[in-house]
């Protein structure tokens, strides 16, 4: 027979395990929906998405003895792309519902469409390695001001065509740190006055540089060096082409484990780089250094 005090370490086995609160983890909001143009390919328009880019034609001079034979050919180039589908599927028994704390089963609804939503954001970003690469500081360089600002004139002031919708950065938020830290960089050497320095250092860096709404994505990827690779680019740069409609398709199978619910979220989409006529004229990558900050 035991003796002694009884603490609650004595009778752990009697103690419930309750789940007083649940999260899913949080996921980066995606930018792709608002720097991005979008079109669609409707039902019975085939499974392609076709642009004919109608290229420029030019005028001469005259005099009055001129006798023109000099006729303008009307061409044009076709940018085309066809959506792909992507896919998710999650199956829960009834046995798992019927066990798991109503706050954990709560949370479960929303994260598949979270899924498909990031894995649309990445497609996007990965359209990035193959921008044009003029404005980029390179591997393990810190990404400034200036690179920011010359992918902003190549894009708008080219000879090829100047862009005209407005233009986003969209930038791990390392990158957007070197942004800050040079915007601060006189910050204990001389007197802060009152305006854009003084705001980042009180906020944060927020808002555009050079024109450029710059956009935070951390679904960007650090690679081992560790670089990232962001860019700048028109919103007239980058096609984001529907096909299907998303949706969302439930299916129950009483044959497994019980019994068990499927869901299958179903997407068609991708993302093209808009040349002019071949050329590369609206888009600007920046890979660079992604060190994680220590000051």
């Amino acid at each position: 027979m035991a003796v002694g005090e009884t603490l609650s370490t004595t009778l752990s086995g009697a103690l419930p395990t309750v789940i007083q609160q649940a999260r899913s983890i949080r996921e980066y909001e995606g930018t792709f929906n608002i720097t991005t143009t979008k079109h669609t390919v409707g039902a019975g328009e085939g499974g392609t998405f076709n642009e004919f880019q109608i290229a420029q034609i030019d005028a001469q001079d005259i005099t009055e003895t001129t006798v023109m034979n000099n006729p303008q050919q009307f061409a044009g180039t076709l940018l085309s792309q066809s959506p792909t589908m992507s896919q998710i599927m999650v199956k829960v028994t009834d046995r798992t519902y019927h066990r798991i704390a109503k706050v954990v089963s709560s949370k479960l609804g929303g994260l598949a469409g979270m899924a498909m939503k990031r894995k649309r954001d990445e497609d996007y970003l990965s359209l990035f390695a193959g921008f044009a690469t003029t404005a980029s500081p390179g591997s393990a360089q810190p990404l400034s001001f200036g690179h920011i600002s010359a992918a902003v004139a190549l894009a708008e002031n080219n000879a090829t065509e100047g862009a005209t919708t407005q233009i986003y950065s969209v930038l791990h938020g390392y990158g957007i740190k070197d942004i800050q830290d040079e915007i601060l960089a006189g910050v204990g050497t001389y007197t802060i006055p009152t305006g854009m320095t003084e705001a980042t250092f009180r906020k944060g860096f927020v808002g555009s540089v050079a024109g450029s709404n710059v956009m935070r994505d951390n679904n960007i990827t650090i690679d081992a060096t560790p670089n990232a690779r962001g860019a700048t680019h028109a919103k007239e740069g980058v096609y984001q082409i529907q096909g299907m409609t998303y949706k969302v398709k439930e299916r129950y199978d009483p044959a497994y484990g019980g019994g068990a619910q499927e869901v299958f979220i179903t997407d068609e989409y991708s993302f093209l780089e808009n040349t002019s006529s071949g050329t590369q004229v609206f888009c600007y990558a920046h890979l660079h250094d992604a060190t994680a900050p220590a000051s």
